[in-house]
């Protein structure tokens, strides 16, 4: 049932959260990430964060400017 929704996601062109992890796992299977700072929405609504070695400082920043990003995409 799940390869179904996925199917039906990348028809429509969304994008999944597994297409998004899966895509992120290439990248870093070919040494292209250096760092990982993620925020999930778990179904119980719980927020999940992480990231992967690295200062603190550089992980807010990152977040941020990711929060950058997605504002900017709201405008395009």
């Amino acid at each position: 049932m799940n390869d179904l929704r996925e199917f039906k996601a990348k028809k429509e062109g969304r994008v999944t959260p597994k297409v998004l992890v899966e895509n992120l796992l290439q990248a870093v299977d070919k040494g292209e990430v250096e760092c990982i700072v993620f925020v999930a929405r778990c179904k119980e609504g719980e927020i999940r964060t992480g990231w992967s070695e690295i200062y603190h400082t550089e992980a807010v920043g990152l977040l941020e400017l990711g929060k950058l990003e997605v504002i900017s995409d709201m405008h395009d």
